[in-house]
């Protein structure tokens, strides 16, 4: 189930969800005990509309609900055989996994047609998050290019303008894009992208070891991540060998990787998976038993390391590689 896919759209939605429940224009809800809309938190404010979710919400969502939504969301898309999460799943099952763990405000609560029922109740705040996810959704593409290094003259100026009527963009995609709008961040983003269209490995794996090492660096670990998704899906290779032959493989990776000599010995003494990585190379080993004819599986990726051990591993006859 965990293999079941899902876009970006699903994770921002998840996101607004989490939010739309816990920003306030005033104060940390997460914080304040006493301070609340039934206690007259929201007088006055901009914010104190029919269409905002905010002024309903007594107590916030924890950040375990993101991860239930999309775990249960998962799950309705298997029982459903369709493949993968939209948002639609999400609002689906959002009611559920949400009116038990949240407290709205009693007077909004028991208006009609709810009349205390706090499903219901869900069902509507739910259907106000979608319609302003969707509205906010050029800020979310806005973002991206940000993020990616390839943003428009007029994208920071529409994101200042959506921030008056919204609490997600004035708190999360502003601040963000404020973080990462320099031209040092858009010229190592747009190096990645241009490497990963390229395959160039050894750029790719250079820009991750700086970026490692550049603690400062905004919005680092994000370019790490696109960085280490790049390089596996461009070096990952599966073989398969009988156990039989582990001792000539071990032999010949180690002649070339000193470094791996011992953790190769420990992943094939028994029947186990383990998982073994330096700077440059990941290596999963999958033991099914130490019989001669027991199948063994090897999982390789990374940067150039792994392009080297890929070259090796393919000279070798009686293993297997697997499409």
């Amino acid at each position: 189930m965990n293999k079941i896919p899902f876009d970006a759209d699903v994770n921002n939605y998840i996101h607004a969800i989490i939010r739309d429940f816990t920003l306030c224009e005033r104060v940390d809800k997460g914080s304040s005990e006493n301070l609340k809309p039934s206690t007259g938190l929201c007088s006055g404010c901009h914010f104190n509309t029919n269409q905002n979710v905010c002024n309903k919400i007594e107590t916030i969502l924890s950040v375990r609900v993101a991860k239930d939504l999309l775990r249960y969301s998962k799950a309705l898309t298997w029982l459903l055989n369709l493949k993968q999460v939209d948002i639609n799943l999400v609002n689906t099952i959002a009611p559920y996994v949400i009116s038990h763990r949240v407290m709205y405000s009693r007077r909004e609560l028991e208006k009609s047609p709810f009349w205390g029922n706090p499903y219901e109740f869900s069902r509507n705040i739910l259907n106000l998050i979608q319609k302003r996810y969707i509205n906010r959704e050029v800020c979310y593409q806005i973002a991206k290019r940000f993020r990616d290094g390839i943003s428009k003259d007029e994208d920071l100026a529409t994101l200042k303008n959506y921030q008056k009527n919204d609490l997600i963009v004035k708190n999360d995609l502003l601040p963000f894009v404020n973080s990462v709008k320099d031209k040092k961040y858009s010229k190592i983003a747009q190096k990645i992208q241009n490497a990963s269209k390229n395959g160039d490995i050894d750029t790719l794996a250079k820009i991750r070891n700086d970026l490692i090492e550049d603690i400062d660096f905004p919005n680092r670990a994000y370019l790490i991540n696109l960085c280490n998704q790049e390089l596996y899906k461009q070096t990952v290779t599966d073989y398969l060998f009988k156990y039989l032959n582990h001792k000539e493989i071990w032999a010949d990776i180690a002649s070339e990787f000193p470094k791996l000599e011992k953790p190769l010995l420990e992943a094939f003494k028994r029947r186990q998976t383990r998982q073994i990585r330096t700077e440059d190379l990941l290596i999963e080993i999958n033991v099914t038993g130490i019989n001669d004819d027991s199948l063994v599986n090897i999982q390789i990726s990374g940067g150039s390391e792994a392009l080297k051990l890929r070259t090796i591993l393919d000279k070798i006859d009686y293993i297997q590689k697997e499409d």
